[in-house]
């Protein structure tokens, strides 16, 4: 992999990976919907970065636009799909509104092998295990997910890749992730906001939310990108994270113990039993990757 493409790179696991890559020499055309600056864009992804503003409804012109940027893909260059659009956040709306990105991304797969490049990653989520689960096994399991329009989109747009992949004869993997975390937590999530109300020590309100998660740095995600953007193997399923599966409200107290005690990690998080494999073997058996970022490397940058 020499070269990138990377749609929803205004996002915060777009921005990392576009920042990884160019860190590291890998020449990255970042689009999103977002007016940016010359500055702007090397702030966000990195010094001599591209940059185009197009939405994936539009994504069908990248051709020719790619054509009069004077842009070349290269011999080497793979395809990253991160982009994802909900109504106000990207798990809410409609079914129709969830599953309209499922769509534009089986549409992407045929622009990417235009565009030459050797393989395709679509970035999903730990959700789609959960329902997957659940509809494999009936009424024997109960449905973990508290999103299921979302849920169920990104399963389509899994499935639709993978078929729209195979017509078009590229390589396509896919990839599923739960909480990615910015080390100094400058994006607003709610679990982010709240970790910084824990850290200033402000009082915060208890999670009441039993969905299990998976809470991974966001660092340790655009390095497995990369490692999944040259190692990464044709119609795999990799999860991205530590397998270690927690609700929030857990986490949270973990975390707020680790904050206020001289303990050497958060890392005595024990996973909670929910009956799904979330085993990230086989991405370590193909790339290597293991999540290697603690509490400690976060609490030396505050």
């Amino acid at each position: 992999m020499k070269k990138a493409i990377i749609t929803g790179a205004t996002g915060l696991v777009g921005m990392a990976i576009a920042n990884h890559f160019s860190k590291r020499g890998i020449e990255v055309l970042c689009l999103g919907r977002q007016i940016l600056s010359p500055e702007d864009i090397d702030k966000n992804f990195g010094v001599g970065s591209k940059y185009l503003r197009l939405a994936m409804a539009d994504m069908a012109s990248l051709v020719e636009r790619v054509n009069l940027m004077g842009w070349s893909p290269g011999e080497e260059c793979v395809f990253f799909n991160c982009a994802w659009r909900g109504e106000e956040k990207l798990t809410d709306g409609t079914f129709g509104k969830q599953f309209s990105n499922a769509v534009h991304a089986a549409e992407v797969v045929r622009v990417a092998k235009k565009l030459g490049c050797i393989k395709f990653v679509n970035v999903g989520t730990l959700e789609e295990t959960f329902v997957e689960h659940y509809l494999e096994g009936g009424s024997a399991h109960s449905c973990q997910s508290n999103q299921l329009d979302y849920a169920l989109a990104k399963l389509a747009s899994r499935d639709m890749c993978k078929m729209v992949a195979y017509l078009e004869k590229i390589d396509y993997v896919h990839t599923r992730l739960s909480v990615p975390l910015a080390m100094d937590m400058s994006r607003g999530t709610y679990v982010a906001a709240t970790m910084k109300k824990i850290v200033e020590g402000k009082p915060y309100e208890e999670p009441t939310n039993k969905q299990l998660f998976d809470i991974i740095f966001v660092d340790d995600v655009a390095r497995a990108y990369r490692l999944i953007g040259f190692n990464g193997k044709n119609k795999a399923d990799y999860f991205i994270g530590t397998s270690m599966l927690i609700t929030l409200g857990q986490f949270l107290k973990k975390f707020e113990y680790f904050i206020n005690n001289d303990c050497s990690d958060a890392a005595d998080i024990h996973s909670v039993a929910s009956g799904v494999n979330f085993d990230n073997g086989a991405l370590y058996r193909d790339t290597g990757f293991v999540a290697a970022l603690k509490f400690q490397v976060m609490k030396k940058k505050w």
